[in-house]
């Protein structure tokens, strides 16, 4: 119980604090819920923020009852479970999003490391090629594009409903949304066509 007592009392809410490495010698068993594992000084990043403790609580079902504190699964140093996404899944609330990548103008080289949504404008002959695709994973992005004139090219990869091409006109914007589940080998392309610009 001496760890337990070191650790409260080393609450400080004007700083950050080091961890207690005698948390190790805790087990589950000998800790409760409303101990505290860290606070963390968000003064910096968040105006009159005022700091947050993170507590054995917050680890939630992380500790098994032969597991020391220390070596407690999950990120608990990471945030309150209250306010991330577990790794095991889980439901996201408020929104979603993620960056857009310009391709600027006759942005036709799709490198999928740098995120899942593409622009571009294309004038003229275009041959849209998709590269980086993730591994051993499934991955999707969408291809924004503004067609100004001339035809786009597709890669043999990708597969459309039907196996055909949509259709498209010239002067409008274009929406594809491409899937794949096996690094980029096989891409099933949808399409949402022929938007005002």
């Amino acid at each position: 119980m001496a760890a337990r007592r070191k650790l409260n009392d080393a609450l400080d809410y004007g700083r950050q604090i080091q961890p207690i490495h005698d948390l190790q010698q805790l087990t589950s068993a000998e800790v409760s819920s409303d101990d505290i594992l860290a606070v963390l000084d968000v003064s910096e990043v968040e105006a009159d923020a005022q700091p947050k403790k993170i507590t054995i609580g917050d680890l939630g079902a992380g500790i098994a009852s032969v597991d020391s504190v220390a070596r407690a699964s999950g990120n608990a140093a990471l945030a309150s479970a209250a306010t991330k996404l577990p790794l095991s899944g889980g439901t996201v609330s408020g929104q979603f999003t993620q960056n857009i990548v310009s391709l600027g103008l006759y942005g036709s080289g799709i490198n999928c490391a740098l995120g899942n949504y593409f622009t571009a404008t294309l004038s003229g002959a275009t041959q849209v090629v998709i590269s980086g695709a993730p591994s051993s994973v499934a991955y999707s992005f969408t291809y924004e594009v503004r067609h100004d004139t001339g035809t786009i090219t597709w890669p043999t990869a990708v597969e459309w409903p039907s196996d055909t091409a949509p259709t498209l006109t010239t002067g409008k914007t274009h929406l594809f949304i491409f899937v794949t589940d096996d690094g980029g080998s096989r891409w099933r392309g949808a399409s949402l066509v022929n938007y005002d610009t």
